[in-house]
């Protein structure tokens, strides 16, 4: 037996970290169930063939490319409105027609819309809960094991996939596309999409390809170039939108817009919103601006403005959600959550803008209908968010709607004769007052929906929580945001469910000199911050917030935030083996903590003081330091630090040879985890499937017996009985 047992020694536990911030959360498993947070749609657009040309050559062309051995992913680039999404959107209906025929194809159809605030942990989460592969310790995982996990799923050669990722260049910075801040470890990504998928296959949709500028060559990866729609098409996409003209203006229209699908729909639109010929259109002088350059943004600039007041206001307020939303969220935005009398008359514009597709509908698997801008629309209303009013010269929109008080910052657009730095800080003020208005919708919708703190088991249980963290950001309200991100315990629940890229996105919003914190919260946020990136394995920036945070908390003489951010930073220091910068800290720490008096601190601190005698295998020292953290733990009733300190303990035993005593510890923690559903049962039931595994069958069931026997001396000189669970 002690040879099979040796025969492992080279796999070892990695020892836990120990932070102040972990000490004080539980990580408990996320419930399995459909997991699709941050996207801003799982469910394609529809590809309806009464409206939506079918681009049958484009398709074909694309599915060889699938199906070649040789491809694992393809991705469809172009400019923005090209029809990229679209031409993923009939490839998938294809391939979905295809296997509800029982012809070969994908059993598992994945479409993703990646939205503003998506990180890469959260698409590889939904890839695997659309793939029904579960993995409740997921996020608690490494980004390369997260990447591995799912490049292991879609080789299961019996479970086929597509996977659409629509308007992946969210994840990357649309000036440079390159990796957004706390966006997660795309190139592991970019690299899993290289190689061999089995019988999956991966199609994304971005501007441009991101492997150009990550400067890494595509081997198993192809791209499409979506341009334009041919003349027949272009003409025929005219005529379904009711365009009467002859051939031949029909085809200077087409040339004009470049075959640029969403130029036509926009051309379309100015059509039936001026109300003018198209003979005016093509041929007047006042017009011939719209076709020297950029025609896109320009057919949007003067369909902007021929909209109608009501118009006007529904475009803005849509402009300030970066998400598909249901028709309430403009029209709260703009009323309040008493609609007023002139309701119908919103309803009605919104299906007009719709019909002209200028407002684009998607629906939920619930079949519930959201609206949201076209990005090329929605940026020009942004730049341009106080402009048009000049078309009322009455300056009475927002009276003549019938609808008082929060709406005129919505419609008031009193810039003419300002300076442009005038205009242009009316513009971002008339902004944030939207933004607080999206903000009071979304705190509405976490009070009516969200579940109570207790009942909440991952983030998609806080969305509308976050959107208003966000929207309150945006309109100005950064210490509101803080205080409603603290007081509702959001900081600790995203790191038990290891939402870490999501918080980090938050904190960034946030934190000076983005948005305006109290001294102190501040600090506090870098603190966090710097566990946050240590945890992704960021140790230089993990360590420039700690220090961050320091200085601040020693400037305003916060004690016991200095003693925490100095604990956290001696784990940082351990993690990086700088074990004398680590015990530096511990001590500095703990003479602050003399004058404090916080047990969870002082058991923290003993742990973290065990870990460093540990690491240069003093293990009696450890053993002790161990001992003495495992009753402050105990007596604070604080189970997860004290199955930190447990597994520590079976770890040292293991490396002594114990191996009874180990299995011991290892065995009692494992109950006591699994009892308490925490996350990190994995890593013990790892080890021990491992031994197990490596062990002749008889050998290891000696083991465990003596396991067995030596149970009750370990556990009694570890822990009085009455102190345990």
């Amino acid at each position: 037996m002690q040879g099979h047992v040796q025969d492992i020694n080279k796999f070892t536990l990695q020892p836990p970290q120990s932070t102040y911030m972990l000490a004080t959360v539980q990580v408990k498993a996320q419930q399995p169930r459909n997991y699709t947070f941050s996207m801003n749609s799982t469910v394609p657009p529809s590809t309806d063939a009464s409206t939506v040309m079918q681009r049958g050559d484009e398709v074909n062309t694309v599915l060889r490319m699938l199906t070649d051995l040789q491809t694992s992913s393809v991705i469809l680039t172009g400019d923005p409105g090209v029809g990229k999404s679209m031409l993923a959107a009939l490839l998938y209906s294809r391939l979905e027609l295809t296997a509800q025929a029982g012809l070969p194809a994908p059993r598992h159809f994945v479409w993703l819309s990646v939205g503003a605030y998506t990180t890469l942990p959260d698409v590889i989460a939904s890839i695997l809960s659309g793939i029904h592969v579960h993995d409740p310790g997921f996020f608690l995982l490494g980004p390369e094991q997260q990447v591995l996990t799912l490049l292991r799923a879609l080789r299961r050669p019996r479970e086929p996939a597509l996977v659409v990722l629509d308007q992946f260049e969210g994840l990357l910075n649309p000036e440079t596309h390159q990796i957004l801040e706390g966006q997660g470890e795309i190139p592991l990504f970019l690299e899993m999409l290289q190689q061999d998928l089995g019988v999956s296959r991966i199609l994304l949709t971005c501007y441009r390809s991101p492997y150009n500028a990550q400067n890494m060559q595509e081997t198993r990866v192809r791209s499409f170039l979506v341009s334009r729609i041919s003349l027949p098409e272009g003409i025929a996409l005219l005529q379904r939108h009711g365009i009467r003209g002859s051939y031949e203006e029909l085809s200077v229209i087409w040339q004009r817009c470049g075959g640029h699908t969403f130029a036509l729909v926009l051309f379309n639109a100015l059509f039936k919103l001026s109300g003018l010929s198209l003979s005016y259109l093509l041929n007047s002088s006042d017009y011939q601006s719209l076709w020297t350059s950029e025609v896109p943004l320009r057919l949007i600039a003067a369909i902007y403005q021929h909209l109608n007041p009501i118009q006007h206001i529904l475009m803005r307020a849509l402009s300030l959600f970066s998400e598909p939303v249901p028709a309430q969220g403009p029209f709260m935005a703009i009323m309040g959550e008493k609609p007023a009398a002139n309701l119908p008359l919103f309803e009605q514009e919104l299906a007009f803008l719709t019909r002209l597709e200028l407002v684009q509908q998607s629906l939920t698997k619930q079949n519930v209908p959201r609206y949201a801008l076209h990005p090329l629309f929605r940026q020009y209303i942004i730049e341009h968010y106080l402009e048009g009013s000049s078309l009322h010269p009455n300056g009475k929109a927002s009276t003549s709607l019938g609808v008082r008080g929060p709406l005129g910052l919505l419609t008031h657009s009193s810039i003419d004769g300002l300076d442009p730095q005038e205009a242009q800080e009316a513009k971002e003020v008339a902004m944030a007052a939207g933004h607080m208005r999206v903000a009071a919708y979304y705190q509405y919708l976490a009070q009516e929906h969200s579940p109570p703190r207790e009942k909440r088991s991952n983030p998609q249980d806080m969305e509308f929580l976050l959107a208003t963290i966000r929207h309150l950001c945006l309109g100005w309200h950064w210490q509101q945001a803080c205080d409603l991100l603290l007081s509702e315990a959001i900081y600790e629940s995203m790191v038990q469910w290891g939402a870490w890229n999501t918080l980090i996105g938050l904190y960034m919003e946030m934190l000076p000199p983005n948005g305006v914190l109290t001294r102190r919260d501040e600090a506090l946020i870098c603190n966090h911050l710097g566990l946050l990136y240590d945890r992704l394995g960021s140790a230089q920036q993990s360590w420039a917030y700690y220090e961050r945070a320091l200085a601040v908390q020693r400037k305003i003489s916060d004690q016991h935030g200095e003693a925490l951010t100095l604990t956290n930073q001696g784990e940082l220091f351990r993690s990086q083996n700088e074990l004398e910068r680590a015990h530096a800290n511990f001590e500095q720490a703990r003479i602050l903590n003399r004058q404090l008096r916080d047990p969870l601190l002082e058991s923290v601190l003993l742990h973290n003081l065990g870990l460093l005698h540990h690491a240069v295998k003093d293990y009696s020292q450890a053993l002790r330091y161990y001992q003495e953290a495992l009753k402050f733990a105990q007596n604070l009733e604080e189970h997860y630090n004290e199955g930190m300190i447990l597994t520590n303990v079976g770890v040292l035993f293991y490396e002594q040879g114990y191996y009874p005593e180990a299995l011991a510890v290892f065995y009692y923690t494992l109950q006591m985890r699994q009892s308490l559903q925490y996350t990190t049962v994995s890593f013990i039931e790892y080890f021990l499937t491992t031994l197990e595994d490596n062990m002749e069958l008889e050998a290891f069931g000696r083991l465990r017996q003596a396991a067995r026997d030596v149970e009750k001396q370990v556990l009694s000189r570890l822990m009085p009985p009455n102190m345990r669970q």
